[in-house]
């Protein structure tokens, strides 16, 4: 009899944890294999997680000129994401994200052979970035052009779970082949890259049905006439979204900014390898608890969401600060990898629902420009900042940088509720 129960108690556990992961199930197949890419490109998720460390312990340089560097990086990125938003618009999501992607890997499998030049491997990062930051609105919009309001939520968040549940292998690997074999940190990546574009080349479509034609979708999301800024001066709610988002994304950044230098810090050379198994207790974090808080905030506001991002980012890094002991960090990443899967998915959920079809691209690209713009100064800003004030003013700066998202979302999602509840009035 007690055996029954036992096995009774087990099926009904499976199932509740099969019940978690049903919301990804019957998505268009090209769905599907854009999470493969996704996939193996976490996979090999080795040279963002470890950039600053690269610039400071292979090449040399200190840690504000470091900042510097990867503010060129995001400089470049930013620059491509622009003109990656036009030309995706107009040759084609998929091609423009193949090109990009192809490109990038080919120039990252290049940087290997120059890992500790202080000038070859640098350069070699702006230009292989730049090409990614071609494809990345080109993605953004592949994703959204296959999928609609309704499953949305489901779309973006297998998207991004995918993803992680391969950077749940990718930065530890990176964290041991670091010292002794960097070459593949970058020869890795490059692979990862090339080889789950060509999944997507061969196996996604460009773009289903058009839009238009889907009853579901709403007035927000039909093709219009018009240039990117006309279509952002109509909704200027969507410039307003960027700007707030950029604080999260501040805050986000700090997991692979100022988190690595601070291990480093506190824990000497076994810092590098405790920020990879982070990363990697991260990602699979991020795996477990992303179908959880997509059921959980499926009937809420994307705004609000995102300031319950912001509050988890606060509690993170309070965490991280006040307990510099090993098993605390495991305590403060869950927090922090809670908030990055609501910023991830409800951030480009939001874009989605507001965004024309025949813009989507563009508008991808012009937000992402707007974000890496308030976002450059801070990787030199956080590097000097951190050699003149110390680790715990950084803290401090970077929780009250999540502290006020959370109240500008908050005040932002009362704001677009008020406008809702009189339109209701109005209308009857």
């Amino acid at each position: 009899m007690k055996t029954h129960n036992r096995k009774n108690k087990g099926l009904s556990m499976l199932q509740r944890f099969s019940n978690i992961f049903s919301l990804y199930k019957g998505l268009p197949k090209d769905i599907y294999y854009l999470a493969i890419a996704r996939f193996i490109l976490g996979l090999g998720n080795f040279i963002i997680p470890f950039m600053v460390l690269l610039l400071t312990q292979k090449q040399g340089y200190s840690t504000s000129v470091a900042g510097s560097l990867v503010m060129v990086v995001t400089g470049t990125y930013m620059t491509g994401s622009l003109l990656g938003g036009k030309l995706s618009d107009a040759f084609g999501h998929k091609n423009i994200m193949v090109i990009g992607e192809l490109l990038g890997a080919l120039v990252l499998i290049a940087c290997g052979f120059f890992t500790e030049h202080h000038v070859v491997a640098p350069g070699l990062l702006f230009l292989g970035y730049f090409f990614i930051g071609i494809a990345v609105p080109a993605s953004n919009a592949l994703v959204a052009d296959h999928s609609n309001p309704q499953n949305r939520d489901a779309v973006m968040s297998l998207s991004y779970l995918a993803y992680n549940l391969g950077s749940g292998v990718g930065p530890v690997i990176a964290g041991y082949l670091f010292w002794n074999y960097t070459e593949w940190v970058y020869w890795g990546n490059g692979l990862a890259i090339f080889i789950g574009i060509l999944v997507v080349a061969f196996y996604v479509k460009d773009k289903p049905q058009t839009i238009d034609s889907q009853q579901e979708v709403s007035e927000l999301e039909k093709s219009t006439d018009g240039g990117v800024w006309s279509i952002l001066k109509e909704r200027p709610r969507l410039l307003v979204f960027g700007i707030l988002c950029t604080l999260l994304w501040f805050t986000l950044n700090q997991m692979t900014l100022t988190s690595p230098l601070y291990y480093s810090h506190v824990f000497d050379k076994d810092g590098a390898v405790l920020f990879g198994q982070l990363m990697t207790f991260a990602s699979i974090s991020v795996v477990i608890i992303t179908p959880i808080l997509m059921k959980l905030t499926s009937r809420h506001c994307e705004l609000s969401s995102l300031a319950v991002s912001g509050a988890l980012f606060v509690i993170g890094y309070g965490l991280v600060i006040s307990y510099a002991t090993i098993p605390m960090q495991f305590i403060a990443w869950f927090f922090l990898a809670a908030a990055e899967v609501l910023l991830l998915t409800k951030e480009g959920v939001y874009i989605a629902n507001q965004s024309p079809s025949s813009h989507r691209g563009r508008i991808s690209g012009t937000l992402l420009t707007i974000r890496n713009i308030g976002l450059m100064p801070t990787y030199m800003f956080m590097g000097s900042f951190i050699e003149d004030f110390g680790y715990q003013s950084a803290w401090t700066l970077i929780i009250g940088a999540s502290a006020l998202a959370v109240l500008s979302f908050w005040v932002l999602y009362l704001q677009q509720k008020r406008t809702s509840q009189l339109n209701k009035a109005e209308a009857v």
